[in-house]
């Protein structure tokens, strides 16, 4: 079977974002579940918005017999603030006031898991393959394709965070050449919830 990849684009909303949930689901509801509204129907809406951390024009997504089977983000220090402006004001659009305060109050408790990236460093975040099409290389293609994407803009670090429950994404990073550099912990001020720490690993390119 031959993979496409490409930058995504609108018409990937239903198939992309659902991918992206899939790549945190818990950290996901606990941040954008909210009155009544779900996570992946926030991560939808900013898809095909487009800008921010989950919007399409920051999604390179694979393609396999006309569909979208995996995805991922990737952005550095420099693009930074402008993608946090961009998710912030689509929170705010998306769940109104005064819906939009307690969404904003988990987003900041979440950013203890995924430190933001250095401007040297290439940051992959979202990074999901759908469940019929693992183990046939995707992610390793994806990541090895983004590496010298990294490298033609001069970055000198490719990193990415993992969740302590996901040992097989993990093993897979590195068989890559990544290593653990650090440890996040979840930071949600005394507040019940099943969403796990994270690991930073970093490959100097």
């Amino acid at each position: 079977m031959e993979f496409l990849f490409r930058r995504a684009q609108p018409q990937d909303a239903d198939e992309a974002s659902r991918l992206v949930y899939s790549a945190g689901p818990e950290g996901f509801d606990y941040t954008f579940a909210q009155g009544g509204t779900t996570a992946p129907e926030f991560l939808r809406y900013a898809f095909l918005e487009g800008g921010g951390f989950f919007g399409y024009r920051n999604h390179v997504v694979v393609e396999a017999a006309g569909r979208v089977v995996g995805t991922g983000t990737f952005y550095s220090g420099h693009e930074y603030n402008d993608l946090s402006i961009g998710i912030s004001k689509q929170i705010f659009r998306f769940y109104g006031f005064p819906g939009s305060l307690p969404v904003m109050r988990r987003s900041f408790q979440t950013l203890s898991l995924t430190p933001p990236p250095r401007k040297d460093m290439e940051y992959i975040a979202d990074l999901a393959v759908s469940e019929d099409m693992r183990s046939r290389g995707i992610a390793t293609a994806l990541l090895e394709r983004q590496k010298e994407v990294a490298r033609g803009k001069g970055r000198q670090v490719y990193a990415l965070d993992v969740s302590v429950n996901n040992p097989r994404a993990q093993k897979l990073y590195e068989r890559l050449g990544f290593k653990v550099t650090g440890y996040n912990r979840f930071r949600g001020r005394g507040e019940t919830s099943a969403v796990p720490d994270t690991r930073r690993m970093e490959l100097c390119l």
